[in-house]
């Protein structure tokens, strides 16, 4: 009888193990979405870019996409794909005048400070190369991040349990992750922390 001591011990361990409650959200979904992430980072070298989009009530939306070479963020583009409901040109922001621009939003160029003007049509559109990284801060745009910062954060802030907030998660994404984030209870517009990515591509 003593020698079935040590097995039975095995056996509780294991099965308490299990029973243990995860403290995120969607932990299946997740934690299968993860394996996969693991599998693609290794089979594209760590090299790809993905797209984070945005959007707010007010009639705007935007796209960041981020360029990871060998687990290194070395590019962040933005554009806003419409601005206070007036869509982006095919030829870009830039092809749109800025006296026909403010017509369009009901501005005169008086209304705005010289220095907006100068760089308004900057702000709707740019690219930061790797030593610029950062430098958009007052800007919706997707933070600089490689994906497996966004899993990390994923997994310890945006899918945390917790009792106040409504939890997503998804991995449209071919498997890998394409929302993650919380509304809290009770908020009507513009309350969604975390993030939602368009698309996710390995670079030949």
């Amino acid at each position: 009888m003593t020698k079935s001591y040590p097995l039975f011990t095995l056996l509780a361990v294991l099965f308490f193990g299990a029973c243990k409650k995860s403290d995120i959200e969607h932990d299946n979904s997740f934690e299968r979405s993860y394996q996969t992430w693991l599998k693609f980072r290794e089979s594209s070298g760590n090299t790809y870019r993905y797209a984070v989009s945005g959007a707010t009530w007010a009639g705007s939306s935007w796209v960041t996409t981020i360029t990871v070479w060998s687990g290194k963020v070395v590019q962040r583009d933005f554009r806003y794909e419409v601005f206070n409901d007036i869509r982006i040109p095919e030829g870009g922001w830039a092809t749109v005048p800025l006296e026909e621009f403010l017509q369009a939003l009901g501005f005169d160029a008086e209304d705005l400070p010289e220095q907006e003007l100068e760089h308004f049509h900057d702000n709707l559109q740019w690219i930061e190369t790797e030593a610029e990284l950062g430098l958009h801060e007052q800007t919706p745009a997707g933070r600089v991040q490689t994906l497996d910062e966004v899993y990390e954060t994923a997994r310890a802030v945006w899918l945390k349990k917790r009792g106040d907030v409504d939890i997503f998660f998804e991995a449209k994404n071919d498997g890998l992750i394409s929302s993650a984030g919380f509304v809290p209870n009770n908020c009507m517009d513009d309350c969604f922390s975390g993030i939602f990515i368009r698309s996710i591509e390995a670079i030949d």
